[in-house]
């Protein structure tokens, strides 16, 4: 039998929306109050869907611990109380949207997936992150 099992974790971050790509008018007409030069902050909630068969010995579809742990490590750890326009080298130059956000979390972890877990174990199947209660993407 195949589940599908949904692990949430929380971190919060500032950030600034701002594209070098467009003018300061036409940064504060597409972000608003999120284009403010002093930035601002979130409590990010991301949540992993993970899809695999349930082990009939254990009952378990994946081991949370170790599911932690790489979230620990590639999002948690790197993203916590960081300014992400400034200390995440991916948003240095994109800028660090919900959209962009949930694209990162989701590249970093099937980087890492592979060393992680075993060809035949669990699968990534999707990141959803919140940025706010009505703010929320899914990869």
């Amino acid at each position: 039998m195949t589940v599908y099992l949904s692990r949430r974790y929380g971190f919060a971050a500032s950030h600034r929306l701002h594209s070098p790509a467009l003018s300061e008018a036409r940064n504060r007409e597409i972000y608003g109050k999120c284009n403010n030069p002093n930035g601002h902050g979130h409590n990010y909630e991301v949540e992993l869907t993970v899809r695999s068969a349930v082990d009939p010995v254990t009952g378990l579809a994946v081991d949370l611990a170790t599911l932690d742990g790489l979230a620990e490590t590639h999002i948690l750890k790197p993203f916590r109380y960081r300014n992400l326009n400034e200390e995440i080298d991916v948003f240095r130059l994109a800028v660090p949207t919900t959209e962009n956000m949930a694209a990162e979390v989701d590249r970093r972890l099937r980087a890492a997936w592979p060393e992680t877990f075993p060809a035949d174990g669990p699968r990534l199947e999707k990141v959803r992150i919140w940025e706010t209660e009505r703010n929320i993407c899914e990869v």
